[in-house]
């Protein structure tokens, strides 16, 4: 899809991967830009960034865990030709199993929940326009055995199979459903891995492994709009390893 003079909403807008690809999309054109998350200075200061590259900007602070809300917003708003799913979080502390059933409840339905109903709302309404690209961020623990967050592996893996069951989305409704998959990044949510800051375990990650920035998962978010070749339920997985970005590309049919 030519991003150029499109319509886009981006969810997880206030900084890092969401912000970053905001910025992006602007530069390549977008002419209007819907940037969702729950913090306001956040969203005030990517708004800023995008519309100095050009976009119109419209912020909507909004919980993604609210599900009423969040269906009720789409409804309103979701009349647009991109959509990218990028808001999640981590579990923070405590882990699983000690965390409460209200936590766990709030972290599937920011990373899963949300998205599925924003997905199922935005095709509904992308189909009557003649067609559109949805890109769901997932993440490469989703191709992996596990994760020391469980939580958070396990929702982005159901993100993965989500992504893969909308392949044939492209062919019923000329919505292509498509997943960004990030190695480690260098944003704000590694910071709420533990009490107040990176933990421990996320402190050893780090230091065994190279992380991109959020301009290199924006890239790829931008080559998964763009190229109307690929297939529904397409994905790329994106890393740093010794200093240069690479891409691994995956079909729904594949892990």
């Amino acid at each position: 899809m030519k991003i150029q003079g499109k319509t886009a909403i981006v969810t997880g807008a206030a900084s890092g991967i969401g912000r970053a690809t905001a910025v992006m999309l602007a530069r390549r054109g977008a002419a209007r830009i819907k940037l969702v998350d729950i913090d306001r200075s956040g969203l005030a200061e990517t708004a800023r960034l995008v519309g100095s590259a050009g976009a119109q900007v419209d912020v909507h602070r909004l919980d993604l865990s609210d599900i009423p809300a969040t269906e009720a917003w789409f409804r309103d708003h979701g009349d647009v030709d991109i959509l990218h799913n990028n808001a999640g979080v981590v579990s923070g502390l405590p882990q699983f199993p000690d965390v409460d059933a209200a936590r766990l409840q709030w972290i599937i339905d920011v990373n899963i929940t949300s998205l599925v109903a924003a997905t199922q709302i935005a095709v509904q309404t992308m189909k009557a326009r003649g067609g559109g690209v949805i890109v769901n961020t997932v993440s490469t623990v989703a191709l992996g055995t596990g994760f020391y967050d469980a939580m958070y592996a396990t929702t982005k893996a159901a993100v993965m199979m989500f992504t893969r069951c909308c392949a044939s989305l492209k062919e019923t409704c000329n919505v292509r459903v498509v997943g960004m998959l990030p190695g480690l990044v260098d944003t704000p949510i590694l910071d709420t891995t533990g009490a107040g800051g990176k933990s421990d375990w996320m402190r050893t990650v780090l230091e065994n492994n190279e992380a991109c920035t959020p301009d290199d998962i924006a890239d790829g978010v931008i080559a998964l709009i763009e190229d109307d070749g690929l297939a529904g339920g397409d994905w790329v997985a994106v890393r740093r390893i010794n200093g240069a970005v690479e891409y691994q590309w995956g079909h729904a049919d594949t892990v």
